[in-house]
């Protein structure tokens, strides 16, 4: 008789948990979609901009974000170092408060060969990661930015667009545009050191004011199919085309091209298949 009364003691609290587990299950809220948090979008002719967060809240103050671009068919913008012609986009964040830093990440760029001139930018949607640190974790971040650019179909078209964002403060959650901000980011160049990418750049070919860079890399696989070069001043640097194996080479004007020995110089690699590009500086032999 005492054995089947713990039986029945047992099959009681039991079946108690079982509704408590139950009950407890019923009434958690329904996960919901995330937090969407961005600014409205600001149009220009055949374009959008507006900024968007990654989380929700200022957290410690590190915020993770990114300005959105969306390009209309037919039409693009440019690269920091447009190419032959356009115009390099102008961040101008001097409007945002609470802001310590912010640091723009510059996706890979295309490179696109029209009417005889190479240009390097974008086309479609474009999202560009930003890394922001408050200067008061306790207040909100707010952003505010002027971007002064270029727009380019068949004419090209000098545009300027505002674009604002608050990011309040507290504890910081993913919102729904965390996952494309992360895809986002690993659209950035890579730096050579950590794509284990070495080459040499040689002076070849001077003849007055002309000459020519070439760019022998080292076991390099696969091969870029071009290279961007940059960071020279006053000089012009022209498209890169394939030279030897295992090298480019790239047209240049300067006044004096035989003082570019010793100089630095900003290459970025772009690959056929699409992947992220790798960059660096060099030194000119």
């Amino acid at each position: 008789m005492r054995q089947r009364s713990r039986w029945i003691v047992t099959g009681v609290l039991a079946f108690l948990g079982l509704a408590a587990v139950v009950f407890f299950f019923d009434q958690r809220e329904p996960s919901g979609p995330l937090l969407e948090l961005a600014g409205d979008w600001d149009t220009g002719v055949s374009v959008a901009t507006r900024l968007e967060s990654a989380q929700s809240a200022v957290g410690e103050g590190r915020v993770s974000a990114a300005l959105h671009m969306t390009l209309d068919p037919g039409w693009k913008t440019y690269w920091r170092v447009p190419g032959d012609s356009g115009l390099a986009p102008m961040f101008d964040w001097s409007g945002s408060k609470n802001v310590q830093t912010i640091e723009l990440l510059w996706p890979t760029p295309r490179a696109f060969d029209e009417l005889g001139e190479r240009f390097y930018g974008y086309k479609g949607d474009v999202l560009w990661p930003l890394r922001i640190t408050a200067q008061d974790p306790d207040q909100a971040v707010d952003l505010s930015l002027r971007l002064d650019f270029g727009v380019c179909s068949d004419v090209c078209i000098p545009t300027s667009i505002r674009s604002s964002l608050s990011i309040p403060p507290g504890e910081a959650g993913p919102t729904a545009h965390a996952e494309p901000i992360d895809v986002a980011l690993t659209q950035v160049p890579v730096r050579t050191s950590d794509a284990n990418l070495r080459g040499v750049v040689r002076l070849l070919n001077v003849k007055g004011y002309r000459a020519e860079l070439e760019v022998a890399l080292l076991e390099a696989d696969p091969m870029p199919s071009t290279i961007v070069a940059s960071g020279l001043k006053g000089v012009y640097l022209g498209a890169s085309h394939p030279y030897e194996e295992n090298s480019l080479m790239l047209p240049l004007e300067a006044n004096d091209p035989e003082n570019l020995r010793g100089k630095p110089i900003y290459l970025l690699f772009l690959f056929e298949d699409g992947r992220p590009g790798i960059e660096g500086a060099f030194l000119i032999e």
